[in-house]
This record gives structure tokens, sequence and C-alpha cells, in this order.
């Protein structure tokens, strides 16, 4: 018995031995694996020597783009399109890695980066208290080739960060997106009506709102029916990068690429050239928009800010109503609206001589046949007619005695476009004005 315990004892303490002789974790210390993978992340910010193409699309609207270039002393340098001062001031600020759910990289101090976020709506547009609802701290989600995808942490906003060249680099640190920004301004003050051409005739307007950022394709397809799509937009190098893809017929589009020497936008449709073309009127007709409970109902013939050099004789018959006036009364709007019940109210807007504005409203019922024309068939006057009615009486027999159709008419003045009713039996005689809801 004594030798067996001996024996056990034995077999113990030489299994303890060999223990400790081959003594390794199975797993590496957690608190280990994550600074390596911290200073990976770093090492890769770092080695992109020319720095990063960033952009984010908050969940409340518009987009922007970044550089961004990062020192191994947590120091980072920023250039944003944001507005025109951060386009070309290179603003400093720190960054850290930290292991928060995920490695993340935060921007710790302010820079472009939190304009965005910022939680006053007046810095950004957006909400107060929440801004646009952006991110600073981003968490790795994967790496493909020269491009970093991050994840928001606070609001889930995605972050594509892409290795810039040493051309890009040098691009953006001469103003490069402050140039793209005013080449935009530059374009869109000359071109009133872009569009894309889709098929053999389909024409698509391209809308830019800079103010929200925000892109809009619109159209009629073949069944006669209204199309629109939006997205956020930034400001790149080359052009503008769009939040999602736009479609339009059987095209899909996700960027608008700037050609600097022809100063006009173009996209790329199966590895073809489409350029966006400019047109004197809107390019969407007008009959499908315009009515009640459509995008508009109205049309406003202000004598302040409508150009009345326009070659209509609509023009004759609203001076022989102004000069009409009785008791120095001035004629000022003409507004016409088309009602849910089968009417149109043609509203005079006229100051009297003591300078107090008064309205006189009256009634007509219209028609509109299979082909678009209207007609219009005077019905009653408010109490105001009874006083102003007689001068008044060109321009309401005007829609009495025609037949019209709507369409754009160009704005000579400010290369816009107006609203207007055309007769069907002379395209010289329209009446015309601002389109309103």
């Amino acid at each position: 018995m004594k030798k067996f315990l001996l024996y056990i004892v034995l077999l113990a303490a030489g299994f303890i031995s060999g223990c400790k002789k081959d003594e390794k974790p199975i797993f590496e210390d957690p608190d280990t694996r994550l600074a390596a993978t911290l200073s990976e992340h770093q090492a890769e910010l770092i080695a992109a020597e020319n720095g990063w193409k960033a952009t984010i699309y908050p969940k409340l609207g518009k987009g922007f783009s970044f550089y961004i270039k990062f020192d191994a002393n947590g120091k980072v340098k920023m250039l944003s399109d944001f507005n025109a001062s951060a386009a070309v001031t290179l603003q400093e600020s720190t960054y850290r890695l930290k292991a928060l759910q995920f490695p993340t990289l935060i921007f710790d101090t302010y820079n472009y980066i939190h304009l965005p976020s910022d939680p006053n709506g007046s810095i950004n547009g957006g909400t107060n208290g929440k801004g646009l609802t952006s991110d600073f701290e981003f968490a790795f989600i994967e790496k493909v080739s020269d491009t970093l995808k991050m994840l928001g942490i606070v609001n889930g906003n995605p972050m594509f960060m892409v290795k810039a060249t040493a051309a890009e680099a040098t691009a953006f640190n001469a103003g490069g997106i402050k140039t793209m920004m005013d080449a935009n301004t530059a374009f869109l003050s000359a071109n009133k009506f872009p569009y894309l051409v889709s098929g053999v005739d389909m024409k698509v307007s391209v809308t830019m709102d800079v103010a929200s950022k925000k892109l809009t394709l619109s159209y009629i397809d073949e069944k006669g029916a209204s199309k629109v799509s939006s997205a956020a937009f930034a400001f790149v190098l080359n052009g503008i990068s769009l939040s999602v893809p736009l479609t339009y017929g059987t095209t899909t589009i996700r960027d608008l690429f700037w050609d600097t020497d022809a100063k006009q936008y173009y996209v790329n449709v199966g590895g073809k050239r489409s350029n966006v073309l400019n047109a004197t009127v809107p390019v969407l007709p007008l009959a499908p928009l315009f009515g009640p409970l459509k995008d508009y109902s109205q049309i406003e013939y202000n004598v302040a800010n409508v150009t009345a050099g326009l070659s209509s004789d609509f023009n004759d018959k609203l001076v022989a109503a102004r000069a009409a006036m009785p008791g120095g009364r001035i004629l000022d709007k003409a507004t016409l609206k088309l009602n849910i019940d089968n009417t149109m109210s043609l509203t005079y807007s006229y100051r009297n001589a003591a300078g107090s504005t008064l309205l006189s409203v009256m009634t007509y019922s219209f028609t509109k046949d299979a082909n678009g024309v209207y007609s219009f068939t005077y019905l009653t006057t408010d109490g105001n007619g009874a006083t102003v009615g007689p001068a008044l009486t060109p321009i309401t027999n005007y829609f009495s005695n025609a037949k019209f159709k709507l369409d754009w008419v160009a704005n000579p003045a400010s290369g816009g476009a107006y609203g207007g009713l055309y007769s069907t039996t002379d395209n010289a005689s329209f009446f015309y004005g601002n389109l309103i809801k």
C-alpha cells in the first residue's frame, strides 16, 4: 500500500512538472488582442500618405465630403465641402482609437466633421437638439482594397474612406472642392432647366437644390405617369456624389461628373457619356403639374415682378384695365386659380387712394376636354366687383371669349419660366405669371 501511495504522489508531481514546462495559454489575452487591433487600424489610417477621401450622408439629409489626413501623434487635418471656408482652410484637431463595442475611431476635438452633428440647427440647417443626426465616432467595419467602411456609433451613418492619390491630395490642398462648388454655382446660373435624355426622346428634369444638397430627377414615363426620385449629394473633386443610386427609365446613376473644359455635367451610361443639357423652359410638360391638388393650381400676374415685355396681347388687356381703374385705384395683380369644384377664381388685387389693398374675385366655371383644352364661363363677382368690375372688363372677357392650353412661357429677363394659358387659335395670345401652389 505504501509503495502504491508513493507511486501516485510521484505521478502527480510529474504531471504538475510537465504542465509547467509546456504551459501556453490557448487564447491570447483579450486586452492584448484589442490593443493590437487598434494599433493595426491606426497604422492603416497613417499609411495613407496622401490622406483619405470621405463621404457622409446624415439621416436628416444633405451630404458632405471630407479630405482627412492622420498623423502618428493623434493629430488630424481636414477640409470639407460643408461651406466655402471649410473647403479651403485646412483645420487641425485630434483623434484617438478606442475599444467600444467595436474598434472605434473618435474625432475627439471639434473639426469640420462635427458640423453636421452640431445640435444648433442654425449651423447645419438641421433640427435644434439634433442637427442632422450625423456622427463623429465610427466603428471599423471592413476594409476592401483602398476603402475603409465605417459605421457611426451613435446614429448609424455609414462613412466611406478611400485612399487619396497624390494628385488628389494636391487638388484638395489647392482648393479643389471650392473650385467644384463655384463651378456648380456658375452652371446653375447659366443652366436654368438642366435635363438628361433617356432612350429616344424621354427628357428627365435635373433639379439641384444646393441649400438642401438634394438632387431630384423628374420625368413623365411612357404611360404618362409622373416619376420623381431624389438623393442627397456631396461635392467631390470631379463632380457630385449621390447618397443612393437614382434610376430614370432603364438607366441608373450614382454620380454626376464635371467636365472642366466644357463647363458641363455628364453621366456615364453603359460606358458612354451622356451630357446634362439645358432647355429654355422646363422639360416636363406643365399640364400634368397644374390643377386642383396638384403641384400648382394658380398663375399670378404681378405687375411688380412679371415681365410685361413679353409678346402677348394679354399685356394690352392689362394696360387697358389699369388705365380704367376708378378713383385713383391701382391694379397690382391678377391671379387665376383652379378649384376642386370645377370653378376658376380670377382674383384682382388693387390699392385704393388711401393705399389699402383690396381684392375683387370673379368666378368662372371651367371644363377641360380630352386634349387638355380649357373653356371658361363667367358666373359671378363679389361686392368689390360692382366698383372696379367695369374697368376689368378687358381681362374678364379675355377668359370668356377664348379656349386655352397650358404650357410654359420663357422669361427673357431671368432665363426662368412662367406658367401660361395659350389661346388655342393665337399662339401670341397668352395669360402668364408665376406659378403658385
